[in-house]
């Protein structure tokens, strides 16, 4: 139960409630178990990488994005052994824990839910938060790479498995753009932050990754830690859409100058780079 959860509550019981009785699905085992691995201070590279082959899939995939554009490397990577060399520990973590959520989130088309653009969007934040961390919080890296990838994790939820009432406000939203969460809460008594939040807390993930999904519409300033979070909240300005209109890359480029002094250069040339390697990450990790 994470500490910033107020009066006790349950969240499977939520869940249930707001996506019509639908189950999550379980964390996958295997994945519990490298994380397990990643966190021991009692774990050789030889033990993560013997967990990670117990996941062809996973390994397949380490292997293909450690060879991607996001880490270019100098000679391709040929083990599992390498590649962890290569992503170090801290990164390998979000990664897994990544592929691990990604396998649990509904992967049909749904009404206003096109998982490919979905996965698209949340890679080009993850890329950018990452980039933006090295400026403004670099011991932060990682976990902005995490919270920034998975803060709309509740969205495929509520599009597929709660559509009736959540098609109007998606509808609203994608035509007219403005802060979702502010819809979301003059019909409903949450959005889909805290809705993350429950599945963060059912899935067991860490309750600092929890934290920057559950405050990351707030750039104001409220909410957590805004030097660590400012990455993951200035990121999710970012919407689908290729056009600098449909995805607010001109209002992310104004408030990181504001409230970080980049200069509109840096944003340019970061979010060339972020968007570029964004397109690997978003085709492998899923």
């Amino acid at each position: 139960m994470f500490s910033f959860f107020k009066n006790k509550i349950d969240p499977k019981a939520k869940l249930k409630e707001i996506l019509k009785g639908y189950q999550l699905p379980s964390f996958p085992a295997v994945i519990m178990q490298i994380l397990q691995k990643l966190r021991s201070p009692y774990s050789s590279a030889s033990d993560i990488a013997q967990s990670l082959s117990l996941d062809p899939g996973l390994s397949v995939k380490l292997l293909s994005i450690a060879n991607s554009a996001a880490f270019s490397p100098k000679n391709r990577v040929e083990n599992l052994t390498q590649a962890i060399a290569l992503v170090g520990l801290s990164q390998l973590e979000s990664l897994v824990l990544g592929v691990g959520v990604a396998k649990g989130i509904p992967n049909t088309t749904c009404q206003w839910h096109d998982p490919a653009q979905f996965w698209l969007t949340s890679a080009r934040r993850a890329m950018l938060a990452t980039e933006l961390s090295l400026i403004i919080c670099p011991a932060k890296e990682s976990e902005c790479f995490t919270a920034a990838f998975l803060q709309d994790m509740a969205l495929p939820f509520l599009a597929c498995h709660r559509s009736e009432e959540y098609d109007p406000i998606f509808k609203k939203w994608h035509l007219e753009g403005g802060d979702l969460t502010k819809l979301e809460r003059e019909i409903f008594q949450w959005d889909h932050a805290e809705v993350a939040t429950w599945i963060c807390s059912e899935w067991g993930l860490p309750e600092n990754i929890a934290l920057g999904i559950k405050y990351h519409h707030q750039l104001d300033g409220a909410g957590g830690d805004h030097e660590t979070l400012g990455p993951v909240k200035l990121v999710s300005i970012l919407r689908e859409g290729d056009s600098k209109e449909e995805n607010g890359i001109d209002e992310i480029t104004n408030q990181a100058h504001q409230l970080f002094s980049i200069s509109q250069e840096k944003m340019e040339s970061i979010i060339a780079s972020s968007f570029d390697k964004a397109k690997d990450l978003a085709r492998m990790i899923v």
